[in-house]
């Protein structure tokens, strides 16, 4: 009985455009990803901390950390890629942005 391998790249012909084996992501796993790291936690103690600031600055408070939390991922999608928006190689890891932005020392 054969075992078949899923995450195994037989010959390299279905690499991605800079060498990297292919990403099997969708756009549900995307969505899936997002709200459970936005949305997950936070929910439960959301009535708890509004109830403690009161109606004005909860939600003012809300808006804020949404604020903070777009600018974030716009910053972490524009370090995705480096130098080209869609051309350049890609950052696959924290530690690969950092030792493109920073430079080696900054680790």
């Amino acid at each position: 009985m054969a075992v078949h391998h899923s995450l195994e790249v037989v010959d390299g012909c279905c690499d991605d455009d800079d060498g990297s084996p292919p990403r099997t992501g969708t756009a549900w796993t995307c969505a899936a990803h997002i709200i459970t790291a936005v949305i997950g936690s936070g929910v439960l103690s959301l009535a708890w901390s509004v109830a403690q600031l009161g109606w004005v600055a909860g939600p003012a408070s809300m808006i804020c950390f949404a604020v903070v939390t777009y600018v974030s991922a716009s910053l972490l999608s524009d370090c995705y890629r480096s130098q080209d928006a869609e051309k350049g190689p890609r950052n696959r890891s924290y530690m690969d942005a950092v030792r493109f932005y920073l430079g080696i020392l900054s680790y």
